[in-house]
């Protein structure tokens, strides 16, 4: 792999399609949302996930129908959305879609598209509010291991240590040096994504370039969610839901073990569950044609259901 990925003229990935954007007044400060097709229609919401920020979906949008109201949103401590001033944590992102929902789609159920955390929220929140949801699609989306009782007081101790002395925020010398980091780390990422990538993660300060998301983002929280907490709420979806995997990541089963697939379809039993070829956990960005048609699929099979 060269270690100058912006040495070609076209290296940067070239979006199909315009976004919009703006900003609503939160919970807890402004939250940016970023749009693509009609804005007179109840949306398809887009959830993304951890150190992650909604301009990414580009990459996928690209490959969905034009005539499908999509909105992405950026989870406070990301993207454009303000920080906040005290912590981040995992169950007020359920909060802030149940707040963000009944703002953009008070009355019609929604679909929901999720990566990672997202996916882990778009899929715990179709079993906490069954009726808000029309149907989900989760990319990545298994919560986080169970933590065993006795390493608890460290996981605390983290915790501690953190409010201490902050992470503070990473620094690249250009963007192309940041795109260089995301491929070693996803290798199946193409280049023009990857420096695409790169270009929405970071901004430009003081001759340098900053990640967008909030560096507490990377802390730890005193309240760790259980795998019981998880599957309790998939086993209350009602709606119809896609679970796409890479076919080369680990996150399933490092999340849930070898039997993973066979626990979901028990707690989800009209679950679909589709692997995608020759990708990883960034499967959106790795393959995003692959998972757009398997989406679009996905919604054909649901008549009543699509838009």
């Amino acid at each position: 792999m060269s270690d100058s990925l912006a040495a070609a003229a076209d290296v940067c990935y070239r979006p199909r399609r315009s976004a919009r954007y703006s900003e609503i007044e939160g919970r807890e400060g402004n939250i940016a949302l970023t749009q693509w097709g009609p804005s007179d229609q109840p949306p398809v919401v887009l959830l993304h996930g951890w150190m992650d920020c909604a301009a990414a979906w580009q990459l996928l949008v690209d490959g969905l129908p034009d005539d499908w109201p999509l909105l992405a949103v950026d989870w406070p401590g990301y993207g454009r959305s303000a920080w906040r001033t005290d912590r981040y944590w995992f169950s007020d992102h359920f909060a802030e879609l149940d707040w963000l929902l009944s703002e953009v789609s008070p009355q019609t159920p929604v679909r929901l598209i999720g990566h990672s955390m997202g996916g882990t929220v778009a899929s715990m929140y179709a079993g906490i509010r069954p009726q808000r949801v029309r149907w989900a699609v989760n990319l990545e989306g298994f919560g986080m291991p169970e933590l065993p009782h006795a390493q608890l007081p460290g996981f605390i101790a983290g915790w501690l240590d953190s409010l201490r002395a902050p992470p503070t925020a990473r620094t690249y010398a250009s963007l192309d040096e940041l795109a260089v980091v995301i491929r070693r780390a996803n290798p199946r990422l193409p280049a023009a994504h990857a420096y695409y990538l790169a270009s929405v993660w970071a901004r430009e300060a003081d001759d340098q370039f900053v990640m967008r998301a909030d560096p507490r983002q990377q802390s730890r929280t005193p309240i760790r969610y259980t795998r019981g907490e998880v599957e309790a709420c998939w086993s209350q979806v009602t709606a119809p839901m896609l679970l796409l995997y890479g076919s080369d990541s680990i996150h399933m089963q490092k999340a849930m073990g070898t039997d993973a697939l066979k626990r979901m379809r028990q707690l989800m039993p009209a679950l679909r569950a589709e692997s995608i070829a020759d990708a990883g956990h960034l499967l959106p960005y790795e393959q995003p044609q692959r998972v757009a048609q398997a989406i679009r699929s996905f919604a054909d099979m649901h008549a009543a259901t699509r838009l």
